[in-house]
């Protein structure tokens, strides 16, 4: 069963467009406008899973009407999600704190964007909490080079641990805390797919976000990584700036 998603529309029909094609597999979807009746008719008689604002879409009366949105009648408790740049989303959470349920940030492709609003509904509609506190995150690729320039890239935010293979992932995980595991799709000895199916069979890393790093961009392949339904996944050659906002989106 597909979850009814509600997307404002806005004023970038691009975004929007590019988001129903990708995501047309897991969400029955349907666009509002920023017309305070439009949403509210929407929320009557579609009762919606959830509600995505793409803020570099999105008019300024749909932004300021979502608080309002929680106190009225027909609001079936859906949680409220935003999609944004990094500043959008502190914008956002600054002027309307504990408003939206989840933030993601920007870049991101649409397929990561379904991954964690999927994985948001299955976890029960929490609200995000961020904190202080230094995340841990697992690395795994057999090419030293991406290894050190992730490692690099993310170090004096993260605590990072960098494997060449996946042989001693679980004994890893076994005795530390990780936050999220960035995979390598494609290795040797042990493959990425083998290690997430792996912890996906055992309770204690079974909730642990997987994103997964592939070389190789044809939909089939995309399709088939999709299918294991990971966290996320970013293509190589690695774009700093998706990798950054994909582990604080995850992690």
């Amino acid at each position: 069963m597909k979850y009814k998603v509600l997307v404002n529309q806005g004023e970038n029909p691009a975004i929007i467009k590019d988001f129903f094609i990708y995501t047309q597999k897991y969400f029955q979807a349907v666009t509002t406008t920023e017309i305070w009746e439009d949403v509210i008719n929407h929320f009557e008689i579609m009762k919606p899973d959830v509600y995505l604002v793409f803020m570099e879409s999105a008019y300024s009366e749909a932004i300021t009407q979502i608080p309002r949105l929680k106190t009225n009648t027909h609001y079936n408790e859906a949680p409220i999600i935003i999609i944004g740049k990094r500043e959008e989303c502190e914008d956002f959470e600054q002027n309307h704190p504990h408003t939206a349920n989840l933030l993601i940030r920007r870049p991101i492709s649409s397929d990561n964007i379904a991954l964690s609003v999927i994985a948001f509904l299955e976890k029960g509609h929490e609200t995000q909490v961020s904190d202080n506190t230094r995340k841990k995150i697992l690395v795994v690729d057999d090419d030293r080079t991406i290894l050190k320039m992730i490692k690099t890239a993310i170090e004096d935010k993260y605590d990072v641990t960098a494997m060449l293979n996946g042989v001693m992932v679980e004994r890893f995980l076994s005795m530390n805390e990780v936050d999220l595991v960035i995979l390598d799709y494609e290795m040797p000895i042990m493959t990425g797919a083998a290690i997430f199916r792996m912890m996906k069979e055992n309770p204690k890393y079974a909730k642990i976000p997987v994103c997964f790093l592939t070389g190789v961009s044809e939909r089939a392949k995309v399709e088939e990584i999709m299918s294991l339904k990971p966290r996320g996944y970013l293509l190589k050659p690695i774009n700093m700036e998706m990798l950054l906002a994909t582990i604080a989106n995850l992690a």
